[in-house]
Parts: C-alpha cells; structure tokens; sequence
C-alpha cells in the first residue's frame, strides 16, 4: 500500500511542477539554534515507481525513534544525491532568536532553507516574494505551478509565498521530509553540543525543558546557548497557585 504522503503529493501535483515542503524543528527548544528544512519534489519523483519504495515509511519525524530517523535521513539524502529531489536546512541563531522573537527567527531559518534549496535546484524552483495586496487595482490570477506548503498555518512574516498545510507533516511528502531534514540534523548539532557541556543533556533532551536541563538551569546557570527570552519568561512564570490566583482575580473583574 503506498504511503499516504505519497499518494497525497503526487495528486497535487498532477496540474502543477512539483512540490515544496518546509518545516521547523527546535521551536520551543530552552537552548540552540531553531532549524528549518526545505524538500523540492518536481512532478517527475512520482512517475519513478522506485522513489515510492525507498520513502515508503516516511512520516513526521516526531513518529519515529532517533536511530530510524537516521535512518529515513540516509534515504532522503541518497535521493538528493541521485538528483531524484533537492533538500536543504537554514538555521537562525540564538542571536537572532534573541532579536527577532522566536517566529521571526523560524521564518528566516525557512527562508534560508528555501534559498538553499532553490540554489541546489539550479533554480528548478525558486521563491517568490508576496505581493503587496494593496499595490495592485485590480484582482490579477496568477497560475501557480509549484505549490509551497508549510506545515501549520501560513506565517506572515515568511516573505516567500507558501500555504499553510495544519498537521501537513503526517499529510504531505514533502513536509515530513523538510521535518526530517531539520530535527535530524539539529539533533546532531544538540548532540555536538553535549560534548562541550554534559551536565545539561542536550545529547538526550535537544535542549527542551527535561528535568535533567533545569537543574543545571538552577545549579549552573545558563549557557552561551540557551536562549534568554525563553529563560525569562520561564522564571516569570508563575507557579501553580499564583495562577490560581490570578484566574481568581480575574474572573472577578468587571
């Protein structure tokens, strides 16, 4: 039975060049730099009944354990190496987490990895900036013959034009593989970084909020790495009964 990513991508693209996925990974991290992928397949990866067999276990990359994740990483690389599709990750630094809010900086990992990408495509695909709405008089339809889809809802601050696909990593092809492109290679990064810093287990967590991290949180203190924002609003969280009471005070205001 094929892979219903599979199939969903390739009815897409029966009027259309082909395909491109992007996804994120490490959005809600507490450490490290937030990843994006970005997955092009042109029309053509659907009539090579060999390209169905090699992603038939591709899924989100949240469904999986880390060893077949690697695993699904190799097939995906072994297809862009043949030239059967072309895939890229970009990533945004804690620097620019820092600066421009965790949403601006996963855009701007998106759109490196797009950029990426289209370069590796010989410019197959290339992004296409959105168009101001209100610079044009008239309604202008404009035949679209690649379909940009992100999972989630559609970002406005990601300067390329795409659509929003909810849960379109356990829908589309292309996403779960752009999903599988960036958890796996922030994975090795997070694991990387657990050589230079153990206590915090990032070989293990990947730098989201495991007991293990907040006690060295609370013992050490903070990393180049770790990401401030999040800290703080972290330490000004409120505790259990200071939400309560809040909630209280809340509901009795007018």
């Amino acid at each position: 039975m094929p892979n219903p990513r599979w199939t969903h991508d390739r009815k897409l693209c029966k009027d259309l060049l082909g395909i491109v996925g992007v996804d994120e990974a490490g959005r809600g991290c507490l450490a490290g730099p937030v990843l994006a992928g970005c997955v092009i397949l042109p029309a053509e990866f659907f009539s090579l009944a060999n390209n169905r067999k090699i992603v038939e276990k591709i899924n989100d990359s949240k469904q999986f354990d880390e060893a077949t994740r690697e695993e699904l990483f190799g097939h995906i690389h072994s297809l862009i190496s043949n030239g059967k599709l072309f895939g890229a990750t970009g990533s945004a630094s804690v620097t620019e987490i820092e600066e421009l809010n965790i949403v601006g900086a996963t855009c701007l990992a998106m759109q490196r990895a797009m950029k990426s990408a289209s370069q590796m495509s010989n410019e197959l695909w290339s992004p296409v900036f959105k168009r101001e709405a209100d610079l044009f008089t008239e309604v202008i339809e404009v035949q679209t013959k690649w379909q940009v889809l992100v999972d989630g809802r559609p970002m406005k601050r990601l300067i390329y034009e795409h659509e929003g696909l909810v849960k379109g990593d356990t829908i589309s092809l292309a996403i779960a593989m752009a999903s599988l492109l960036a958890k796996v290679t922030r994975d090795r990064l997070m694991k990387k970084l657990n050589d230079h810093f153990p206590d915090y287990g990032f070989g293990s967590n990947k730098g989201y909020g495991a007991p293990v991290h907040m006690e060295a949180l609370e013992k050490i203190g903070p990393t180049e790495h770790h990401r401030p924002r999040f800290l703080q609003n972290l330490i000004n969280e409120p505790k259990n009964e200071e939400k309560e009471k809040i909630e209280q005070t809340q509901l009795s205001l007018p």
